[in-house]
């Protein structure tokens, strides 16, 4: 009898797909020989990634002296790791439908503060920010796949989910799995890493695991800034709602939590141009 994550799957007709360069790109991040010119070679092979890279290079936000017209030549002028994180987002948005119902561009704008929050918390804690970054961008696909395969149920968790309660909680209770162990299961068969698949299936409730992981510590924390920027929520407000045994996994205590928070809060993603 197919398990309740394997319905999943068999429910959904197109699943979710990256290019195969962006998969490299994510699994070589702990790889110090990886030649990142012939990445960016590759890169402008696909036309349409190329292109949603370069839009975004050549946008008025980044303020570059000249065009770009190649994805090498945004390498030597942005350097690797700014250029890095943008192949990877527009990878990762392009692989994703619209779906009724469903708002598409509110849920990247906040997977984009996730994945910049998240990236900020794991270099403060001197964790692999890259992992960290990829983890929050990505940790909120499992949403998705429940909307595409079970619309009307993801419908009544969201209902749920206003109320304040745990998501993780009411997936688990109404479908068996949590969003986020629907989306590590998506990172598998995207042939990710296993330290980058665990990150994802433990940021929904990361002390919960055996040996807790600070990674995930890190997409959740995230997670939960990037809800409180996108709903309004005052520095105060934020800082009273952090879940304080989670965010002392990154040494974060009471007394440098607001310093720390409105920092990072303040970090901008500069990827909003992927949604014009």
């Amino acid at each position: 009898m197919p398990t309740p994550m394997q319905k999943l799957f068999d429910q959904i007709h197109s699943i979710p797909h990256i290019p195969e360069v962006v998969k490299k790109l994510i699994n070589q991040v702990n790889d110090p020989g990886v030649d990142i010119m012939a990445i960016a070679r590759n890169v402008d092979k696909d036309q349409m990634l190329a292109l949603k890279v370069l839009r975004l290079v050549n946008s008025a936000f980044f303020g570059l002296p000249k065009k770009v017209d190649s994805i090498e030549g945004a390498t030597l002028i942005m350097g690797l790791n700014k250029l890095k994180t943008l192949i990877i987002a527009c990878g990762i948005v392009s692989s994703v439908p619209d779906l009724v119902g469903f708002d598409i561009k509110r849920f990247w704008l906040h997977s984009f503060n996730t994945a910049t929050y998240a990236q900020q918390l794991a270099k403060e804690a001197k964790l692999n920010a890259d992992i960290a970054y990829t983890a929050g961008l990505i940790s909120g696909l499992g949403n998705v796949l429940i909307h595409m395969a079970y619309p009307k149920e993801a419908a009544e968790i969201d209902q749920h989910l206003r109320g304040g309660k745990p998501s993780y909680e009411i997936e688990q209770r109404r479908l068996g799995f949590t969003s986020f162990e629907a989306c590590a299961e998506l990172c598998r068969r995207w042939h990710f890493s296993d330290e980058l698949v665990t990150t994802v299936a433990n940021s929904g409730n990361p002390l919960a695991a055996e040996t807790p992981s600070k990674l995930a510590c890190t997409v959740f924390v995230a997670r939960y800034l990037s809800d409180c920027s996108q709903n309004d929520l005052s520095l105060e407000e934020t800082v009273s709602g952090l879940a304080g045994d989670v965010s002392t996994q990154l040494g974060i205590g009471e007394e440098s939590a607001a310093d720390k928070l409105q920092t990072i809060m303040a970090l901008e993603s500069n990827l909003a141009g992927l949604l014009d």
